[in-house]
C-alpha cells in the first residue's frame, strides 16, 4: 500500500480523525485465538507524534513502512492495529488523518516538548480509547522508527514471561548525579526512584496489564 492510497487498510479516507475503534479495524485478518495461528500474541502500535511539518512526514514514512511489513508478515503476524497519537487541539484532526488511523489529543506547550509523548498516551487511555483495542499488547513508537522487517511480539517468546521490553539509553542513567534528584521527585519516593530504568518513552512493548499510568499534572 502506498501513503495516500485511499484504500481501508490506510484509515477512513474522509479526512476525519479516526477513532480508537476505527483503528483497530486495520488489525491483522486472523485474531489471536484462530487455531490456524497457535500461540499469535497481536500487538497495537500507538505512534506518538506532534503537530509539525516535520512530524507528520515522518508519520507518513513510518506507517508506510508499517503497512508493508504487517502485509509482508501474512494474516498470522503480530503486528496488530495502529493508531498515531497526534498532539494538537484536541478534536481537530491534520491533513493526514484520512491515511492513518489517529486520535487527536491537546498538546502540552511550554516546557520539555517530549512530554508530549507520555502526555498523549495519559490522554489516549483517560479517554476510553485504550478499551476499544483489541490486542493484549501496546507497542509504543516515534515518527523516525522505521520497520525494515516484520516485527514479531518479542514478548511472547521471551524467557521468563517478561512484561514489557524497552531500549536501554546510554544518556538516559537515572542515577546521573544532575537527574537523580528530579527522578526522585516525580517517582514519589527514593525506593521508587531506584526502580526506575534506564530506558526512553520509547520504543516500548509492554502488556496492558503492566501498562502503569498516572495523571500528569502542569
Amino acid at each position: 500500500a502506498e501513503a495516500g492510497d485511499p484504500s481501508p487498510e490506510l484509515g477512513r479516507g474522509d479526512g476525519t480523525a479516526a477513532t480508537a475503534t476505527s483503528a483497530t479495524s486495520a488489525t491483522s485478518a486472523a485474531s489471536a485465538a484462530d487455531p490456524a495461528c497457535p500461540g499469535r500474541r497481536p500487538y497495537h502500535t500507538l505512534l506518538t507524534s506532534q503537530a509539525t511539518t516535520y512530524q507528520a512526514w515522518q508519520s507518513r514514512i513510518m506507517y508506510y513502512h508499517f503497512v508493508k511489513q504487517r502485509k509482508l508478515a501474512g494474516p498470522c503476524g503480530e503486528m496488530g492495529g495502529f493508531t498515531r497519537l497526534l498532539t494538537g487541539v484536541k478534536d481537530r484532526p491534520d491533513a493526514f488523518a484520512n491515511e492513518m488511523p489517529t486520535v487527536v489529543v491537546n498538546e502540552r506547550r511550554g516546557g520539555y516538548p517530549v512530554i508530549n509523548r507520555p502526555s498523549s498516551i495519559v490522554q489516549f487511555v483517560e479517554g476510553g480509547h485504550l478499551d476499544r483495542i483489541a490486542e493484549e499488547y501496546i507497542f509504543i513508537a516515534e515518527t523516525d522508527h522505521v520497520l525494515l522487517k516484520p516485527l514479531p511480539n518479542l514478548l511472547a517468546t521471551a524467557a521468563g514471561g517478561e512484561e514489557a521490553a524497552a531500549y536501554p539509553f546510554h544518556y538516559m542513567d537515572p542515577r546521573r548525579p544532575g537527574c537523580a534528584p528530579i527522578v526522585r521527585r516525580h517517582a514519589g519516593s527514593a525506593e521508587a526512584a531506584a526502580r526506575v530504568q534506564q530506558v526512553g518513552p520509547s520504543p516500548l512493548l509492554i502488556s496492558l496489564e503492566a501498562l502503569p499510568l498516572r495523571s500528569i499534572n502542569s
